[in-house]
């Protein structure tokens, strides 16, 4: 996010620089307010008002505190309070994200503060100028600007000059992808705050490699940085205990950047006290970048403990907090990716799409901008720089060869590095597909291993029966005709198992590959129905359906005969020791343009009687019902006892 995320501790460094002998503490600004008025128009006026803006930094009259100073500030001609009152309302409008007046301000008191070398205010005030370049998405004239700024600094040997410039250095190359230079600039910066006791600017680059380690997922280096930061916000309240809820942005920054820590590295239990711990800072006055974070730091959280929903009405949060804020475009994009993220692990894939093209649609949209904007930049300063070339009159062929080699390797830079950006987005989808092909590969053969040891099972069963009573009819011959009579029987009920079985196999495997032959013809569906509970009967006596249709006749289009054995082997028990005597109540309904079939206490749905053999017939029986349409259910658990409901279209044939 464009909104640099370390401009509240700015606001501390006026006070440090300017204020410093300011030890009157007032708990409340009303206190101060009846004291300013019985004050001359003096430095202790000046003093009483800066006193005033600070502390009330994070009111909506902190404005109208600082054109006050302001104005009294010229009205007594003191030009160190004129810079640190324009520096106040520099601060405000960087942090309503109003770029021109920050521009007007920064040129205006720049003379000033050189002038008078107040170089840290010089400094700060020029930081905040190039980080709106940076916001203009002018990342070339920030960098450039930045680079002269150091150079500045150098000449000066002024520590904070050489922070501000690596500070802005950090924002560019953050916003233009390249880490490397990013880190390389932060840990420069801090190397020098090291130097510093101004604990405003130890704040600001900690806040920047906090953001940076965060984003790199460098919890290590995170951990640290957040220890340094707590012990900065105790110093900075040890000084001024008045300044506690001037304080609240700081702590709130802080406890988001803690539930990050603890989320990242899996510590839930810490990470959801840091959440409830930043509740209590946010007011009013919060700033917005600071509430998306908070929205995007609690959408992680719950993302992490597999709390979907709160996760989604967090990232929600984020995404309208970020809307408010145009610049925030690549951010906004890359939240609606994570909340993509969170709807796939939820297995709603279908809403995710959506939102990783628009995700996409928008980066790719922003890098072509980007890119262009960049060129833009180049070539303007390349004519600048031709201007001053021309006047010198002195290696202007070289600065130009110079500056076109550059121009092309920055393009030929930008092509690949987005080149190697396509090539990354087509390798992590075709990982994905991998890992769900092989996933689906590995299933498949796992139910395939498990049909296999089923079947083997349930087909060895029946064969061994008829091998065996085979085997004792052929070879014992003193068995009389009654033993005989029985054991033929019982090899014919083991062969009619294991045809039923074949058959079932064979049925299933046609209907899979869309194999199998129909013979289509035109039925009365209730004349179907009656003569398929005759047929029940017959094969099981002990099954008794009640058959109850709602209509007397209708005519259907469908295969007549394999369509009554599918109604059989519903009301009917897959095996023929099936003796108990059971009551079958079979209903038909046409509702609309669907003809609804129940059967209730069917044994074929019956727990009590679930084997392979029933198991296949259910499958050959759905994939049969949904080859013309119609859906199929088992429903074991019924209050009605164990029913199979079917539907089938009901097309009426005239």
């Amino acid at each position: 996010m464009k909104q640099t995320l370390l401009i509240l501790a700015l606001f501390l460094q006026s006070f440090l620089a300017f204020a410093e002998n300011i030890t009157e503490k007032s708990s409340v600004a009303d206190s101060l307010l009846i004291e300013l008025r019985a004050l001359p128009h003096d430095t202790t006026r000046l003093k009483l008002l800066e006193k005033l803006v600070l502390t009330e930094q994070n009111s909506p009259h902190y404005i109208e505190y600082a054109e006050e100073m302001f104005n009294e500030a010229q009205y007594q001609k003191n030009p160190k309070y004129i810079c640190s009152s324009t520096y106040f309302k520099i601060l405000y409008y960087y942090n309503k994200n109003e770029v021109d007046s920050v521009s007007k301000l920064v040129n205006y008191v720049k003379p000033i503060a050189e002038r008078m070398e107040f170089f840290r205010l010089y400094f700060n005030a020029q930081k905040l100028l190039i980080y709106t370049y940076t916001y203009k998405e002018k990342y070339e004239y920030a960098i450039n600007e930045s680079l002269k700024m150091l150079e500045k600094a150098e000449e000066l040997n002024n520590t904070d000059g050489r922070i501000a410039a690596y500070s802005c250095l950090a924002s560019a190359y953050h916003e233009t992808n390249r880490t490397k230079e990013e880190g390389e600039a932060l840990r420069k910066a801090h190397k020098y705050v090291s130097e510093q006791t101004t604990s405003s600017t130890q704040f600001n680059v900690l806040n920047q490699l906090i953001v940076f380690s965060k984003d790199q997922k460098d919890y290590s280096s995170l951990k640290t940085y957040l220890k340094e930061n707590k012990q900065l916000l105790q110093k900075m309240l040890s000084l001024d205990p008045d300044m506690y809820e001037s304080y609240f942005n700081l702590y709130l920054f802080s406890e988001i950047f803690q539930t990050y820590y603890y989320t990242g590295i899996g510590k839930t239990d810490s990470a959801k006290y840091h959440i409830e711990e930043a509740q209590d800072f946010i007011t009013p006055q919060s700033y917005i970048p600071y509430m998306a974070l908070y929205y995007d730091a609690s959408a992680e959280y719950y993302r992490h403990t597999k709390d979907y929903q709160a996760a989604l009405l967090y990232i929600d949060s984020a995404l309208i907090k970020m809307k408010q804020f145009e610049s925030a475009q690549m951010e906004y994009a890359k939240q609606l990716s994570r909340k993509a993220d969170i709807l796939q692990e939820m297995g709603k894939y279908a809403e995710a799409l959506p939102l990783y093209e628009s995700s996409n649609h928008i980066q790719d949209s922003l890098t072509a901008a980007i890119s262009a904007k960049q060129l833009e930049e180049i070539k303007e300063i390349h004519h600048l720089n031709q201007l001053v070339w021309e006047r010198g009159k002195l290696r202007n062929r070289v600065q130009t060869s110079i500056l076109l080699s550059l121009g092309i390797i920055l393009i030929l830079c930008i092509g690949y590095m987005f080149r190697i950006n396509l090539i990354r987005k087509a390798l992590k989808i075709s990982e994905k597909e991998t890992h769900k092909a092989t996933r689906q590969t590995e299933e498949a053969n796992e139910m395939k291993n498990r049909f296999l040891s089923n079947m083997s099972h349930a087909i060895r069963v029946p064969l061994n029966g008829v091998l065996g009573f085979s085997q004792i009819i052929a070879n014992e011959a003193e068995i009389d005709d009654q033993t005989r009579k029985e054991y033929a029987e019982i090899i014919q009920q083991n062969t009619d198992q294991l045809m039923r079985l074949v058959n079932n196999v064979l049925d299933l495997s046609r209907l899979e590959a869309g194999m199998m032959k129909f013979q289509m013809s035109n039925y009365d569906i209730v004349q179907l129905c009656n003569d398929a509970v005759g047929m029940a009967h017959m094969q099981n006596s002990t099954l008794h359906t009640h058959f109850i249709s709602n209509i007397d006749e209708y005519i259907i289009h469908t295969d007549t005969n394999r369509f009554m054995q599918f109604v059989v082997s519903i009301l009917t028990c897959p095996f023929a020791s099936f003796k108990e005597e059971r009551d079958l109540n079979f209903t038909l309904n046409k509702n609309g343009e669907i003809l609804r079939f129940k059967i209730t206490n069917c044994p074929l749905a019956d727990l009590k009687y679930a084997n392979q053999d029933s198991a296949l017939r259910n499958d050959v029986n759905r994939l049969f019902i949904k080859h013309f349409g119609g859906t199929y259910q088992v429903i074991p658990d019924s209050k009605e006892g164990p029913t199979i409901l079917f539907t089938y279209p009901a097309t009426s044939v005239e």
